[in-house]
């Protein structure tokens, strides 16, 4: 993110627990969970859906859970809350709703 010129705050610290990464741009708050997971190297493209499916699904569900983005509400700003799923190395996807 800086190489982007974005300033990130790591394992931010909430009533409930601690957000993976907040970046603050302008009018907009983005609020993001990070999971890893590993299945099979010779994984199926179907059972690599449903792995990112349930760890996208639980990363959200942590963020809302959790109300991390409820520290940032009164700021005025759009906040964003945004989940992202890695799998080994290759593979990635993300979610993202305000």
């Amino acid at each position: 993110m800086s190489v982007l010129g974005l300033d990130m705050d790591v394992e931010v610290s909430v009533s409930k627990g601690r957000v993976d990464a907040v970046i603050e741009i302008d009018d907009k708050v983005y609020v993001m969970e990070f999971k890893y997971g590993k299945c099979p190297p010779n994984a199926c493209i179907e059972d690599k859906r449903m792995l990112f499916d349930t760890m996208l699904d639980d990363a959200m569900k942590q963020i809302i859970d959790k109300g991390y983005g409820t520290k940032y509400r009164g700021s005025g700003k759009t906040v964003y809350q945004a989940a992202f799923a890695f799998l080994g190395r290759d593979d990635i996807d993300l979610r993202v709703c305000q």
